[in-house]
């Protein structure tokens, strides 16, 4: 209820802002049909997404804002990204339930089946879209180099998430270093970085990082391409002496004129004594 709430009043503050600021409205439909081995069998899931946003440019600064509202197939319903953005050309503080700077980018993950061993450490804790208190500062220094610092706060506890840019020429750099407390109170330190290139219409993304919650350390190593339509990736996580390592695959097909894209995909997972995990999903979405 509270979710839904904090919608309407997202949604009724763009719809009710000055005739000046453009107010925009889109929605897409996400259906997944899967099957997985090892007595899991198929299913089915989904979701509705509905966005809400709005964008004014003022006196030398703008004021953004967007909320967006998912409901499930299993009968959820709640609140993605709702958040208000302040700022100019060289810096701006977002507010809100949002995300921050991807350190560990995973390319077209549309299903990535986990060996179930190791969670690993992606540089993420302090990223963001949970209901903690959330802020960041970006600051654009210019010359394809950026900076973000990200705040997170749970009753007593808080995390920094500090994420330096670099970007130019089909060459793209983050490094992430989260410190701090999560809601649960556990003790985080540890550091990520994404370097990708983008070349005549391919991708290619390497991640690695490294860090401790609650003392016990994990690390994380990631690859993945995308070619036009079709994107391949490989994950390995470890935690203290277990491993995981995951192979994913899928590729996006146009539903006649549409602008809807149906999407087969495939994962293989294998953990430190576990069985393996196989994983298909075909995938069809429709923007409307």
């Amino acid at each position: 209820m509270i979710r839904k709430t904090q919608f309407a009043v997202a949604v009724a503050a763009l719809i009710s802002a000055p005739a000046f600021a453009a107010v925009g409205f889109d929605a897409n439909v996400e259906m997944d049909t899967k099957y997985q081995n090892n007595g899991r069998g198929a299913s089915q899931g989904g979701r509705v997404e509905l966005n809400a946003f709005s964008k004014t440019d003022k006196g030398g600064g703008f004021v953004a804002g967007r909320a967006s509202y998912m409901a499930g197939k299993g009968n959820t319903v709640g609140v993605d990204d709702m958040w208000v953005q302040i700022g100019n050309s060289a810096g701006d503080i977002k507010l809100g339930r949002f995300e921050g700077g991807d350190a560990f980018p995973a390319g077209k993950d549309v299903i990535v089946e986990d060996g179930g061993s190791a969670a690993g450490y992606r540089a993420n804790v302090f990223r963001g879209r949970t209901s903690d208190a959330h802020a960041a500062l970006t600051l654009n220094a210019g010359g394809g180099v950026g900076f973000e610092l990200g705040v997170m706060a749970a009753a007593k506890n808080v995390g920094i998430r500090p994420v330096i840019s670099f970007g130019m020429n089909g060459f793209s750099a983050k490094v992430a270093i989260e410190n701090g407390k999560n809601a649960a109170g556990q003790k985080v330190s540890g550091a990520g970085i994404t370097v990708g290139t983008t070349m005549a219409g391919a991708g290619l993304n390497v991640n690695f990082a490294s860090g401790k919650v609650n003392g016990v350390k994990g690390d994380s190593f990631g690859v993945n391409a995308t070619f036009g339509a079709a994107g391949i990736g490989y994950i390995a996580d470890k935690t203290g002496s277990n491993k995981d390592s995951m192979v994913y695959a899928a590729y996006s097909l146009p539903l006649f004129d549409t602008g809807a894209t149906i999407t087969p995909a495939v994962s293989y997972g294998k953990g430190t004594n576990m069985n393996k995990n196989i994983g298909a999903v075909v995938r069809v979405n429709y923007a409307f």
